[in-house]
């Protein structure tokens, strides 16, 4: 079994985060989304809840071949990715992993807890992002997605919702209802 998985805050989860599952369920079984608690990389939470960005991840998803793993937001470990890693390989003994990043991500891959252990356990695709410069991928584990150019970002939407400019085409219509609903973002 092929397995992606693409961890993030997805906080909220737009249609950038949804046209890369869609690239990757054409070469997978299943697609995973992996909401985080925190990202170890950063200092600040989450501004939506936990159960408000899967919920949001729950609106967006449009195939059977994605689903959400909530093991980063149950699990008292830290949101390292090789505990995510285990946590997969466990779950779904002897499936092939591939570990789904963005480019800005992939640049600080170096900085990550235990990456050569993480490397070892799963393949990496990476995709493009608008505003970096294409990389020269050395491993042959790893694959770059060069033709992959939505410049979204769920920075820019919180931005965007705060300013009162919440019909924004980057982001799916369910979702949009939902966080007007709720008023997140404001």
């Amino acid at each position: 079994m092929k397995i992606f998985f693409f961890g993030g805050t997805f906080d909220p989860p737009h249609l950038g985060h949804l046209e890369i599952a869609k690239h990757c369920t054409n070469l997978a079984d299943k697609f995973i989304f992996i909401p985080a608690k925190q990202s170890p990389h950063k200092n600040k939470f989450p501004i939506a809840s936990d159960k408000h960005r899967v919920e949001m991840l729950t609106r967006m998803i449009d195939s059977p071949k994605m689903i959400i793993e909530d093991f980063e937001l149950t699990s008292s470990l830290p949101n390292y990715t090789i505990y995510t890693i285990h946590y997969l390989k466990n779950k779904w003994k002897g499936a092939d992993l591939t570990m789904v990043v963005g480019e800005d991500q992939y640049n600080s891959l170096s900085k990550w807890y235990q990456i050569d252990e993480i490397r070892k356990n799963v393949c990496i695709m990476c995709f493009h992002r608008v505003g970096f410069k294409p990389l020269q991928v050395n491993d042959k584990k790893d694959e770059f997605i060069s033709d992959f150019n939505l410049n979204i970002s769920s920075t820019e939407l919180r931005k965007s919702f705060k300013n009162n400019q919440s019909d924004n085409a980057m982001i799916n219509q369910d979702v949009l209802s939902y966080i007007k609903e709720n008023n997140l973002y404001l």
